[in-house]
């Protein structure tokens, strides 16, 4: 069998497995996994393979499927079915002592007739009644296996949250229920991205902070407008990330632990200062990220290309008294913060801000972690 990467949307992040390979000698072989007709009970092809499917569902089935072929995948298929579904997460940190946040599982109170929401008024107040009973306000609403911190709702008083549940229906990120949690007063969030090349040991790898520009920005992913800084985290921080990362895997791969460091309101109030005097500056480096996004399929010349003239635009922001500022009081924060780990990223986005924020090409371990199948 070959080595392969299977895909669903050619990223940066793929091209920049494919390069790492080619310059490591191995022939990756790249499988568009939507236009593939996998017949049930075949002989596989490929292996290993790095699994890089953006849909969830379509992660899922891709390893499952190679696997029942005889194929080793990066990752593995019960690896992908606990990191896609935060109740699975939440359930397994729980159960290896791994430190996160107050939650609470809600299985939906509300039916779909067509196009409209219907439920029973009693219904809903007892879900209400039953969630005040264990959280305060304000607390935090959300999909099982939502992604970018899409439908990540903050709920801050009763009729809110009433709102919410008499509108919430099933769907792809919430198939059977949704997930409250307890708030932590957060300035930012991390993304630590852990690996492990034999399934026993899990090693970080790198830290990266997303950090809101605005104090009403609520979710602090990147895709949704975070200015990313690396940062380095304390030893401990980093041992229970690596504990978060085994509580889902047993299996040799490469996985984003998110985290969230509690932070008093002196605290977030400069940290929302500095990355708002950040953010004029991050907007160049956000335009060339956007440019560089679009060259995943042209030729490797001109992905080097494009990727050079990004890289420039971070070493510029990275050399500015604003990211430094920015950076020192981050990890300043970081020194004394409990953090709370919330869940686990089976493809962590890397190539663009990890890389440059943080120096580490994780391109390199996926092909470490195949070298180690092979």
């Amino acid at each position: 069998m070959r080595p392969a990467i299977f895909y669903d949307s050619m990223t940066c992040d793929e091209a920049g497995i494919k390069l790492a390979a080619r310059e490591k000698g191995i022939a990756l072989e790249t499988i568009n996994f939507p236009v593939t007709v996998k017949m049930l009970g075949g002989v596989g092809e490929y292996s290993p393979v790095i699994n890089r499917c953006q849909s969830k569902a379509r992660r899922e089935r891709a390893s499952f499927l190679l696997e029942e072929e005889g194929c080793r995948v990066i990752n593995a298929f019960e690896v992908e079915t606990v990191c896609n579904n935060k109740t699975f997460t939440i359930a397994k940190f729980i159960r290896n002592g791994v430190k996160t946040v107050k939650t609470a599982y809600v299985p939906f109170a509300v039916e779909k007739e067509g196009e409209k929401p219907v439920y029973r008024v009693e219904d809903i107040s007892r879900v209400v009644e039953g969630i005040e009973f264990s959280f305060n306000y304000p607390l935090v609403v959300k999909p099982e296996r939502g992604s970018r911190g899409r439908n990540v709702m903050l709920i801050e008083e009763r009729k809110q949250l009433e709102s919410v549940l008499k509108r919430w229906v099933r769907s792809l990120d919430s198939p059977s229920g949704l997930l409250v949690q307890g708030l932590v007063n957060k300035a930012f969030d991390l993304r630590i991205v852990v690996v492990s090349y034999d399934g026993v040991n899990h090693v970080c790898i790198a830290s990266l902070a997303r950090v809101p520009s605005s104090r009403e920005a609520f979710a602090t992913n990147t895709a949704l407008g975070a200015v990313p800084v690396g940062v380095s985290i304390p030893g401990r921080v980093g041992k229970e990330a690596a504990k978060a990362a085994a509580a889902v895997s047993k299996k040799i791969g490469v996985l984003g632990v998110d985290a969230i460091p509690e932070a008093d309101s002196e605290a977030v109030e400069k940290v929302v200062e500095y990355a708002n005097i950040l953010a004029p500056i991050h907007e160049r480096v956000k335009r060339l990220k956007e440019y560089f996004s679009r060259s995943a399929r042209l030729p490797p010349e001109k992905f080097l290309e494009a990727r050079g003239k990004m890289d420039e635009a971070f070493k510029e922001m990275f050399r500015t008294p604003e990211y430094v500022k920015l950076r020192s009081f981050l990890e300043e924060v970081l020194d004394d913060a409990d953090v709370y780990f919330i869940e686990v990223n089976s493809r962590p986005d890397f190539y663009i801000n990890t890389r440059n924020c943080t120096g580490v090409d994780v391109s390199e371990a996926y092909v470490e972690c195949l070298e180690a199948m092979l």
